[in-house]
């Protein structure tokens, strides 16, 4: 095998989304047709985006699932999300975290007619599955410590298996083959059934979770492979997790394919009114219902019947802006948001993740708290507190507010 250089090579990552594809028409074929050429470009193309500098995903170890310890050592999962921490160690963001997002986002986005930003998520959505399938991100052999060089060593080498000549297609067309008889199909059915409090008093894991937590402990095991001297050894490990890899973005796909039809699945749809409110819906915190507008990139603006919209206007501050203040706003304010983890609302200004967060997660607490909301119901603070936007069937103006205006 070549130096360590997965550089010279494209990424892995285009090549296991057109593996995938290949698998899709092969063993799916009526979800397949569901993907136009465009969507397919778009899926392949930007598939390698969070690895990019500057990318929203880009960094800050979220791209690691760790199971186990460079040592073999099993981790604990978190006591409430359920999922593994990522390389700085924290339980988000996550591949966990980011899979779930973006691939609601992307359902939402594609009812809502925006099918390349939809696309767009949900390459994301392929792009942290996969990582999820490779051991070196699920056994804390990050970047940034001394277990680097094994790292770099695994996936330039699975690179150079993967891109055997120039002609991708006849690149993934093999590895889509290996994993026609593999796609977990079955197991990629009722994906956004949320992590939930059972009456135990327990918190029984979602179903995305359920799925990267076995694909990580799995994932653990090859670990002697990884750090291992044994080039062979090496080798089979990197074949049978790139053949996972492939079959479990297969089924991520079909999956999608099935779920943008189901309008029965708790999709965040236009037109349709949201009340601000805490995920046990005891408390209302918004009067007025909140509309969702997706734009063409991927954002939403959230605005109130009356024509306000809610917007940022300075860090961790966010108010309602009527459409003639708009021109009054400091250059500063933004109206465009991301959403993160469901069914929490977790907003992000202009899918600034680190800095103008609306909704944070204390790892700390262990809790996700909403903090320093101006004139949606008056200036307040609510520590360890879940908030979510919430569909309603009853009348709003029967609910107890938490702050009147």
């Amino acid at each position: 095998m070549s130096a360590i250089d997965k550089h010279r090579f494209p990424s892995v990552h285009k090549g296991i989304v057109r593996a995938a594809l290949m698998a899709l028409d092969a063993g799916f074929p009526d979800a397949a047709r569901h993907f136009t050429p465009t969507d397919r470009e778009i899926l392949i193309e930007h598939a390698a985006d969070p690895d990019l500098p500057g990318d929203r995903h880009q960094g800050r170890g979220l791209h690691y699932y760790n199971a186990v310890d460079p040592y073999g050592k099993p981790f604990a999962r978190h006591p409430v999300m359920l999922g593994y921490c990522n390389g700085l160690h924290q339980p988000a963001p996550s591949p966990l975290s980011v899979l779930d997002s973006e691939y609601r986002t992307a359902l939402a986005l594609a009812c809502a007619g925006r099918r390349a930003a939809a696309m767009d998520s949900l390459t994301r959505a392929l792009h942290m599955l996969a990582d999820t399938c490779c051991p070196p991100h699920t056994c804390s052999l990050t970047y940034f410590s001394r277990y680097a060089r094994m790292h770099k060593r695994y996936e330039a080498t699975a690179a150079e298996l993967f891109w055997i000549s120039p002609d991708a297609d006849a690149c993934a067309k093999p590895w889509a083959m290996r994993a026609q008889g593999f796609v977990p199909y079955p197991a990629y059915t009722d994906l956004l059934r949320p992590a939930k409090l059972t009456s135990a008093g327990e918190y029984e894991a979602g179903k995305f979770a359920e799925l990267c937590n076995a694909l990580a402990r799995t994932g653990g095991k090859e670990l002697p492979a990884v750090i291992g001297e044994d080039e062979t050894a090496r080798i089979r490990s990197i074949e049978k997790r790139l053949t996972l890899s492939v079959a479990h973005c297969t089924a991520l796909l079909a999956a999608f394919a099935r779920d943008v039809h189901d309008k029965e699945l708790p999709i965040w749809r236009e037109q349709t009114p949201y009340w601000l409110s805490t995920v046990s819906g005891r408390q209302t915190v918004s009067r007025s219902p909140l509309y969702l507008h997706f734009q063409q990139d991927g954002t939403c603006i959230l605005t109130a019947g009356s024509g306000e919209s809610l917007a940022v206007t300075m860090l961790r501050t966010v108010r309602f802006l009527r459409s003639t203040e708009n021109t009054l706003v400091s250059a500063g304010a933004v109206t465009n948001f991301r959403f993160g983890m469901e069914p929490l609302l977790t907003l992000y200004p202009s899918g600034d993740q680190q800095t103008k967060v609306v909704c944070s997660f204390d790892s700390l607490r262990q809790k996700f708290s909403l903090t320093a909301v101006n004139r949606l119901t008056g200036s307040f603070s609510v520590p360890q507190t879940y908030a979510g936007l919430t569909l309603r069937t009853e009348c709003p103006q029967q609910t107890e507010f938490l702050y009147a205006q």
